[in-house]
């Protein structure tokens, strides 16, 4: 049974308050270190209002998978959105990190009457437990059909072993999967078979891990055209 690892909330809150006019944060930036097994966050952004009336029009997550809500809430439980000086409130995000690993950001827009609107955002460290590097391999079109190399490496207190694994377009891109360590260390080796066409495929790798967002790991090909190098304006006479 996986042991559920929280580590703390870290708010920063570096130079001085963030304004916006008469609503004061104590900053727009939070960061919150997320257990590998954990799938649901929270953060707050605390802020006090200063000298005059605020009123909230909105205050969207740009993301389904983040939530927000403004505190404390109404005695019927609607939203407060009527502010008076003195007053002090916050901002709640509620993160949805089943689908994400590594370093995230997502925003919450505040809308102000007659104000322009504030950015609050959630920055989440997600613990990466299998580690493609890289996990996108890339051609030109035309170009050379190298092999090219995936390293597989796991960062996590126990074995986790890949226990099967497909393609989607193994006749374009075949690959060779070598154990390197089994549980630890794995390569992955990929070389077209042309270049002569634009393509692109998935190769995925399926796991014994236990945690759900883990139990798979997907390496991307392509084979793309190369970039055009801008043109240099002519000299001037």
């Amino acid at each position: 049974m996986l042991k559920r690892l929280i580590l703390p909330l870290l708010v920063l809150c570096a130079g001085p308050s963030v304004t916006s006019a008469e609503m004061v944060f104590e900053s727009q930036l939070i960061e919150i270190q997320v257990g590998y097994d954990e799938n649901v966050v929270t953060g707050e952004f605390p802020f006090e209002i200063k000298d005059s009336e605020e009123t909230i029009l909105s205050f969207d997550a740009l993301c389904t998978c983040l939530a927000a809500r403004v505190e404390p809430l109404m005695p019927d439980r609607s939203a407060k959105l009527h502010w008076k000086p003195g007053e002090k409130g916050l901002i709640k995000a509620r993160f949805d990190t089943s689908k994400f690993v590594g370093t995230v950001d997502k925003a919450i827009e505040l809308k102000l009457k007659g104000r322009e609107p504030i950015h609050l955002t959630v920055r989440v460290h997600i613990p990466q437990l299998i580690e493609l590097e890289p996990n996108t391999l890339k051609w030109e079109k035309g170009g050379v059909t190298d092999e090219k190399l995936v390293r597989i490496k796991i960062k996590h207190s126990e074995p986790i072993r890949i226990i099967s694994h497909s393609a989607t377009n193994d006749q374009t891109y075949p690959y060779k999967l070598k154990t390197i360590k089994e549980g630890w260390e794995y390569e992955l080796r990929v070389q077209p078979t042309s270049s002569a066409s634009s393509g692109m495929g998935m190769i995925s790798l399926r796991t014994d891990c236990k945690v759900p967002k883990f139990k798979r790991a997907v390496v991307y090909v392509t084979t793309r055209p190369a970039r055009k190098e801008r043109s240099q304006p002519a000299p001037a006479k």
